[in-house]
Parts: structure tokens; sequence; C-alpha cells
């Protein structure tokens, strides 16, 4: 039947439903955009962990970046794809990853062995969009030190808002098992780590905030 048959018969002619298609996808695309815009793009994670050992010892792994595959990481990430590559300790440190879905780096811009250090990433860009921070407290026990780890970042516009509560909560399990593992590290070694690390004042990029 012809498409002029089918109008005369009072149905729709293909043009017709192309058109409107067209149409109702035209306005849910807009209907995503604009909401988008509107979302807030900023995801932000804490996680803490209490650990038995002196700041010296914890302090031996988290500011030396290129013994954060040790316990930052996924053990499985090989199996992932991801390859990860540290370069130093201190200030200037950077760790890089890349593959399983995942690509970015952390840069240290304060490394002190009695309170932390504090990062600055660059996360799916090549611009700055993430900061954070791992600093220790005492904990309420004698020779306990609970390490917080605070991380930001903001996601790209329109469809980034979408993302923030994938991203928090997948970040909080990461960096919630990644203390875990931080934790192990720590209190598996025993006395002696990390004896010494840190003496004298602390490294900064800059002033602290």
């Amino acid at each position: 039947m012809s498409e002029a048959s089918m109008a005369e018969g009072g149905r729709p002619t293909i043009k017709l439903l192309l058109k409107w298609l067209a149409i109702t996808v035209g306005l849910s695309v807009l209907t995503l955009v604009v909401v988008g815009l509107f979302l807030p793009r900023t995801w932000e994670v804490d996680r803490r962990v209490e650990i038995t050992a002196s700041r010296a010892q914890i302090h031996a792994l988290v500011g030396d970046l290129e013994r954060w595959p040790e316990w930052m990481f996924d053990p499985d990430q090989d199996e992932l794809g991801m390859t990860v590559t540290a370069e130093g300790a201190g200030v200037g440190a950077t760790v890089r990853w890349q593959g399983g879905g995942s690509t970015g780096q952390m840069t240290l811009v304060e490394s002190d062995p009695t309170t932390g250090v504090r990062w600055e990433g660059k996360i799916e860009t090549d611009e700055v969009n993430n900061h954070g921070e791992i600093r220790y407290e005492a904990g309420e026990d004698e020779g306990v030190v609970v390490v917080i780890l605070h991380d930001t970042g903001e996601l790209p516009p329109v469809l980034g808002g979408y993302f923030v509560p994938v991203m928090n909560a997948g970040l909080g399990q990461h960096f919630q098992a990644a203390l875990e593992r931080l934790e192990g590290a720590v209190e598996g070694v025993g006395e002696g780590v990390g004896e010494g690390v840190g003496e004298g004042a602390p490294e900064q990029a800059g002033e602290a905030p």
C-alpha cells in the first residue's frame, strides 16, 4: 500500500511517523542536557581506618608513591588490564594508571610525616579536577592512629552529574578497601619499618591550606 493510500485511509504515513520520532528523540536529548546542566557534578568521599602503628610506619607507605601499588590499587588490577606506574616519594611524586576503564594520575603537593599527604589529580582528563588527602590523627587508644582519606573532584558538564552517585559509591568502596590493605600492610610488617622516615621539616609545595 502506498503512503498516499495510507493517508487516505486515515493512517499516518511513514514520513509522519519518522517526523514524530525525530521530535520525540530531540525532546528527550534536550531534556537530558537541560537536567544535566543543573545536576551537581562534584563527587566527595571520606573513609577512615584505625591502624595500630606509628605515624612514621604509616607514612613509609603513604608518602612513597612507589609503594602505593602495594595497597592503594586492587591486587586484581592486572586481570582487568590496568597498568600502574609510580615515580618518587614526597612532594612531586606521581602515580599514573591506565586501563580497566580508567585513566588518571595523582601528584603529591604536600607530604608531612606527622600529618599526612595531599594530592592533585587528573581523572579522565588532562586538567586537574581532583583534590585529595590522607591525614593522620591520634586514636582514642594509645598507639592507634586514625588514617582519614578525603577525595573530591568534579566531573565534566552535562553528563557528568548523572554519574556522581556511581562515582561516590565506586570510590567509596575502592578507598575503603585500600585503607584496609594499608592497615594490613603496616601492621603486618612489625616494628622498625619507617623508623627515621620523614624526620625534620615537612615538605610542602606552597602554603598548606
